[in-house]
This record gives C-alpha cells, sequence and structure tokens, in this order.
C-alpha cells in the first residue's frame, strides 16, 4: 500500500494556478534539460550507453553499483542492452499513455508497468540498498526516459515530497504513485481550464510525464 507523509506541506501542482506553475517549470533545472534533449537525439542502438551515462548523472541507482554495457563489462550479465531489449515490448505498449488521462491506467498498461518495475529492478547489482537491487528512483528515471517523457514523473525524494509520499517499493506502490500524480494534473487542468501543455506552451512538443517532471523536478 502506498505510504502517504503525515503532514502534506508541499502541495504538487493542483493549487498552482498558470503563472505559479509556469515558475515551477522556468526554474527547472537547465543541466537536465541538456540530458533530456541530447537523450532525444541518441540513436536506438546507443540508447543503453545513453541510458547509463544519464542514469549515472542522475544518481539513479545511489548507492548501488548501476550495470554497464557489456563492451565496458565488470560484472556478470544481465548488462544495459539486455535489460533494454527486454524492456521494448512493455514500452511500446505504452507507447499511448498519457499521465494525464485516468483512462492510460488499463489493464494492460498496468501489467506493462509491473513488467518494467522487474526488468528495470536489476539496473543495479551491488549495494547496502535493497539487497543490491534498484528502487524507484531508478526504475522510474529508467522508464521516463525510454518511454520519451510518456511515463513519468521520476520518483525521486524531491518529486515524493511534493506529492507526500514516503514510500514506493513495489511496481503496485509505483502505479499508485503514478494515479496520485494523474489525480494533481487533473485538478490542476480542471481549475484551471487547460492542459500542461497549453499551460507551458515552450514545453508543448513534449510527452505529460516529462512537463510535468519538470514541474516537480529539481530547481537551479
Amino acid at each position: 500500500m502506498l505510504c502517504l507523509q503525515e503532514n502534506p506541506a508541499v502541495p504538487g501542482i493542483g493549487g498552482n494556478n498558470i503563472q505559479e506553475f509556469q515558475a515551477r517549470i522556468a526554474r527547472f533545472d537547465q543541466a537536465y534539460v541538456v540530458d533530456w534533449n541530447t537523450w532525444l537525439g541518441t540513436a536506438a542502438i546507443n540508447r543503453p550507453h545513453q541510458l547509463g551515462v544519464v542514469l549515472r548523472k542522475w544518481q539513479a541507482c545511489r548507492p548501488n553499483r548501476m550495470r554497464r554495457t557489456q563492451s565496458v563489462g565488470g560484472h556478470n550479465p544481465p548488462y544495459l542492452e539486455h535489460l533494454v531489449a527486454q524492456s521494448v515490448p512493455y514500452i511500446q505498449a505504452l507507447q499511448t499513455f498519457d499521465i494525464r488521462l485516468a483512462a492510460s491506467f488499463s489493464q494492460q498498461a498496468c501489467a506493462a508497468l509491473r513488467a518494467l518495475w522487474e526488468i528495470f529492478e536489476q539496473l543495479s547489482f551491488q549495494g547496502r540498498a535493497r539487497s543490491g537491487l534498484a528502487g524507484v528512483v531508478g526504475i522510474s528515471k529508467a522508464v521516463l526516459l525510454l518511454s520519451d517523457g510518456g511515463v513519468g514523473p521520476a520518483f525521486d525524494s524531491q518529486v515524493r515530497g511534493h506529492l507526500n509520499i514516503a514510500t514506493i517499493n513495489s511496481a503496485n506502490t509505483w502505479i499508485e504513485a503514478l494515479r496520485v500524480a494523474n489525480q494533481d494534473i487533473h485538478t490542476f487542468e480542471v481549475a484551471q481550464a487547460t492542459t500542461l501543455q497549453h499551460a507551458a506552451p515552450n514545453y508543448a512538443h513534449l510527452q505529460s510525464g516529462r512537463i510535468y517532471d519538470m514541474a516537480l523536478g529539481p530547481g537551479e
């Protein structure tokens, strides 16, 4: 079951007006924007390598050791190429997933999310946390990247704090957290009679999960 913090001190975007929402987007750390643009420009064949580069830069598996590509090695399989290849059918099943829409949480989509959780738990293989397995930070960041922003936000501690979510420790609680994000977005869009894309016109070309991730993510 999803564990909510007892004191909801910092809200998501539900209570924001459009100007406040735009201010949240504007303060998003531009280093992450550069990383994102580089990722979107990465050819499919190079994505396993770039996934590792970005996730290490984003400290996605800390304090555990993250897997490398086969050319780098240093550990037993699976390598990043294997994890990315295993994820392909499930990422494809989520091509129309839109965090704005409650209808996106279909049986098929939830099954794909559960499969991705199992795959990307293997992002890390050694360390003192979770018996060496990756947690929600690494898993959700990997899926945010591989879905090109379709499935977001990434649930680092800052995003969880904004949504008053204390713990996400399973595929089902990740899905519940995504539903919390969906409700937050719905509250904002209904109150402001807008959509995420219309409210952030400079980023209207991005998928909803990425825009929402920017609103809640680290600021400069």
